[in-house]
C-alpha cells in the first residue's frame, strides 16, 4: 500500500499490471469507488527502493538542521527533533506507507487543529475536508498563502 489515508480510502502503488489486477479484485470485494491515480511514478513502493539509495548518498553530503518545530514523520507516526532520524524517515518514505490517517490521530491527540499545506497541490487539505475537527489550508499559490497566513493570524488573536 502506498498510503493509509482514512478508514475508508487506501491507495495503491507498483507495477501497472499488479496494481489494475489489485484494483479488479477490491472491487469484487466490495470497494465502492477504484479510481486511477495520474502519475508517472510507484511512490511509496519497493519499486523505489533504489531512489532511496540514492538520496541517502545524497543526505550523506546535506545538511539539515534541527528543527525549531518537529516534524511529523509519516513512515513511524512519530515526531522527529533530530536531523539524521529526519534524513532517515524521509529516505524510507520513498518506498514506505504514508501512514496519513495515523499521522491526522496523532496531530488530533496533540490538540493540533490548523494545518497549512506547503507545496503546489490540494490533495491533503482536500483529505483533511472529511475531518470536521481539523481546518486546513493550502498554500499552493500567492492567494492562497496569503488568506491562509492572515487566517492563521486571526485565530492567535481570538
Amino acid at each position: 500500500m502506498a498510503s493509509i489515508n482514512s478508514h475508508d480510502q487506501i491507495v495503491i502503488s507498483g507495477d501497472k499490471s499488479a496494481v489494475y489486477e489489485a484494483s479488479v479484485n477490491c472491487k469484487k470485494l466490495g470497494a465502492k469507488y477504484v479510481l486511477n491515480i495520474n502519475t508517472n511514478i510507484p511512490a511509496h513502493c519497493a519499486l523505489l527502493k533504489p531512489i532511496s539509495e540514492k538520496l541517502k548518498k545524497i543526505f550523506k553530503i546535506i545538511t539539515i538542521n534541527s528543527p525549531v518545530v518537529p516534524i511529523l514523520n509519516n513512515v513511524d507516526v512519530k515526531s522527529e527533533n533530530n536531523s539524521e532520524n529526519i534524513k532517515n524517515a524521509l529516505i524510507r518514505q520513498v518506498y514506505s506507507t504514508v501512514r496519513w490517517k495515523e499521522i491526522i490521530d496523532l496531530i488530533k491527540s496533540k490538540k493540533i487543529f490548523t494545518m497549512l499545506e506547503i507545496g503546489p497541490n490540494t490533495i491533503i487539505t482536500n483529505l483533511n475536508k472529511k475531518n470536521k475537527n481539523i481546518i486546513a489550508y493550502s498554500t499552493n499559490n500567492l492567494k492562497n498563502f496569503l488568506i491562509s497566513f492572515k487566517k492563521i493570524n486571526q485565530g492567535k488573536n481570538e
